[in-house]
């Protein structure tokens, strides 16, 4: 499925402006890693995995409506910078665990 229009800005560009985002709102997030392709069904999807401190959950940052914030923030910004035909998955992980993928760009503390 192909966007009538193209976005705005760039998966880049948007994480970016969230990170600023999440930073001044102290939700705890390090980075944001993605990965643009193709879903398993073949439609245009982004990966962004949110990046929170290992101490996460000592630090209230792993509770749920923190998690929902930012993902409700990641899903509203990419339809407002016209993603409207891409499916924005989002993922939370720790700052020691390791990465998804080989090819995930950062954005962020890299």
């Amino acid at each position: 499925m192909k966007s009538a229009t193209a976005p705005k800005e760039t998966t880049r560009e948007l994480l970016e402006e969230l990170l600023d985002r999440f930073r001044e709102e102290r939700r705890g997030v390090r980075a944001l890693e993605f990965r643009e392709g193709e879903d398993w069904a073949g439609d245009p999807a982004i990966w962004v995995w949110v990046v929170l401190p290992k101490d996460a959950e000592e630090k209230g940052y792993w509770d749920w409506a923190n998690r929902e914030a930012i993902r409700r923030h990641i899903y509203d910004r990419f339809r407002e910078a016209g993603f409207e035909d891409t499916f924005v998955y989002v993922r939370f992980r720790l700052e020691n665990e390791g990465r998804a993928f080989d090819d995930v760009r950062t954005v962020g503390d890299e």
